[in-house]
């Protein structure tokens, strides 16, 4: 099978290309592009050895494990409600100085009008919360390495990160 006749399909089309390359170099079709008379870029997939394939396909379609979207998912779920909470402490420290400044015969009714809004974004918060733990509960399910499992949030925990000042 070195023969012409009988040469393979896979080199038949690489001489085609080869032959095609040649035609657009010496017409010039080829000149000026980027990179031209540089060697080709390293190829980063190519300590992979037997895995080069799936490593460049996993690489270049930009696939990731489901436990990765659900930590970036969990990562800004978390930050919203820390979000959340340092603007309902902002609220509250804000109420609190309007009802210090304020007549005494108002002050019971805007009392009750704050208890509601606290327990309203409270009641919030603790859903969000709710459904964040839901997330992570999913993660730790499909992540097998105890290492990588994320805690449960607390409304505890995340009022103590939303106290403290921002870096």
């Amino acid at each position: 099978m070195t023969g012409d006749t009988h040469e393979s399909r896979p080199r038949r089309v690489e001489r085609g290309v080869e032959a095609r390359i040649r035609e657009l170099s010496d017409a010039g079709g080829l000149s000026g592009l980027p990179g031209e008379g540089e060697p080709l870029p390293a190829d980063p997939d190519d300590a992979a050895g037997d895995a080069w394939a799936a490593r460049h396909v996993v690489r270049t379609s930009g696939a990731r494990p489901l436990w990765t979207e659900l930590r970036r998912e969990i990562t800004e779920r978390r930050l919203r409600i820390v979000t959340r909470l340092r603007a309902h402490l902002t609220w509250l420290a804000r109420r609190q100085e309007l009802l210090e400044r304020m007549p005494s015969e108002r002050i019971v009714s805007e009392v009750a009008i704050t208890k509601q809004g606290d327990d309203r974004a409270r009641a919030e918060i603790a859903q969000a919360i709710a459904e964040l733990n839901a997330l992570v509960r999913h993660h730790n399910l499909v992540v097998t390495a105890t290492s990588l499992h994320l805690p449960i949030a607390t409304f505890e925990g995340l009022l103590e990160i939303a106290r403290t000042p921002r870096r």
